[in-house]
């Protein structure tokens, strides 16, 4: 349906879910885990070879899973672990930029864009919406940042 709370979360899902798939890789991490999230990893992206429509995402997500792969077979523990490191401390940065793009373009370059939708469908405005899901997405940086190098914040 082109309206109502499951259009809503589908409209926020592209900017929060690199936040919440970091944190959850950064608690992996933290209980020592990161071979499986890297099988995760792996999992997660042949599930979006679904969605991509063209030749060159696919072949990205191909090569980026053999690597993924590759690493969890062959490559000694370390270097799994900074792979699996390098991958929750991207997610968890990268997460505020698109938000941090949009609320820089002002209410004119957000037309069309994901929080201008979401103020159509709700009423609040699409700076708000791009405000709560930069706050969602600084929350769980520095909740990633508490989990993976909790030194830093007690400085």
């Amino acid at each position: 349906r082109p309206r109502g709370p499951g259009m809503v979360a589908m409209l926020a899902a592209g900017y929060l879910a690199p936040a919440v798939v970091g944190l959850g890789a950064a608690l992996l991490l933290a209980d020592g885990r990161g071979l499986a999230l890297l099988w995760l990893l792996v999992a997660l992206l042949v599930a979006l070879l679904v969605w991509v429509r063209n030749v060159y995402g696919v072949v990205v997500l191909v090569v980026a899973g053999a690597g993924v792969v590759a690493v969890t077979w062959w490559a000694p523990p370390l270097a799994q672990s900074v792979l699996a490191l390098l991958v929750a401390w991207l997610l968890l940065l990268a997460a505020p930029r698109p938000l941090l793009e949009l609320w820089g373009r002002g209410a004119r370059g957000r037309r069309g864009s994901d929080p201008d939708q979401l103020a159509r469908l709700t009423r609040l405005p699409s700076l708000v919406w791009v405000l709560l899901m930069l706050l969602a997405n600084l929350a769980g940086l520095v909740v990633g940042v508490a989990t993976l190098a909790p030194d830093l914040l007690q400085r």
